[in-house]
């Protein structure tokens, strides 16, 4: 049964993911779906401001496409266009930021989310917002290949407002443009509950592929989770260290 804080923890987690793929509320045009969507998320869960540079390498996408996307958001009043800090000579770049009233949703489920991790059973809070947050999403076919369950997992990632890729042996899947990054820090535990949102969502896909480790900001912003999979098992494994100096090849 879930408990009066696992349920305030549940909601806020679902609320901010909700914020964005979800449904344009009246009145508040340009937020849009999918990468504006990504680039808004970031923007509105940071209190930095972003060049588009910075915003390109963050999202994936060319930095000409993230220009196209903040001119939108720009104008529909989401985003403002300000000065960007100096770098060395020269005029410094525009950065963006989100505006006072989109950002103020935000910051109220923030606050929720925060009050309401400060006394929450971690591991029993993981599993069941995870179970929960899973039960959210549309629902995804039974997968008839591991490949196949790994493709659906990346594609509900994509759902709750991260950015997913997989590796080309779908042994991984690299994860970016979090909802929560401004909050990970503080509560570790958010990543605990991804964690266990990716196992609970490769667990239905009737396939054996499970997580095997989630490696947490390899790179900034962007994390790996490392996937375990059964059916591809090496024919054998090369270890450096067992050849010895002797063996190595000379330096030149």
């Amino acid at each position: 049964m879930t408990t009066g804080t696992e349920q305030a923890v549940s909601d806020a987690l679902l609320a901010i993911a909700a914020r964005v793929d979800g449904e344009q509320p009246p009145g508040m045009p340009g937020k849009g779906t999918g990468s504006r969507a990504h680039i808004l998320a970031k923007l509105e869960s940071s209190t930095s401001e972003f060049t588009i540079d910075e915003l390109a390498a963050i999202v994936g996408l060319h930095p000409n496409t993230v220009r196209a996307h903040l001119d939108v958001l720009v104008a529909g009043g989401r985003v403002e266009r300000i000065q960007g800090r100096p770098h060395g000579r020269g005029r410094p770049p525009l950065a963006f930021k989100a505006s006072a009233d989109a950002r103020a949703p935000y910051d109220e489920l923030s606050r929720v989310l925060s009050e309401s991790l400060e006394v929450a059973n971690a591991p029993e809070l993981a599993r069941r917002t995870a179970e929960r947050w899973a039960q959210s999403l549309e629902p995804q076919p039974i997968a008839t290949t591991a490949d196949q369950a790994v493709d659906h997992a990346v594609e509900s990632l994509h759902s709750v407002g991260f950015s997913a890729e997989a590796s080309p042996l779908r042994d991984s899947i690299t994860i970016g443009a979090c909802p929560f990054a401004e909050l990970v820090e503080e509560h570790p535990i958010i990543c605990a509950i991804h964690t266990e949102l990716l196992s609970t969502v490769l667990s239905a896909s009737g396939q054996e592929v499970g997580v095997e480790a989630m490696d947490v900001w390899v790179m900034p912003a962007l994390c790996r989770a490392r996937l375990s999979r059964p059916d591809q098992t090496p024919a054998r494994t090369i270890d450096p260290q067992a050849y010895g100096d002797h063996l190595r090849p000379p330096l030149r």
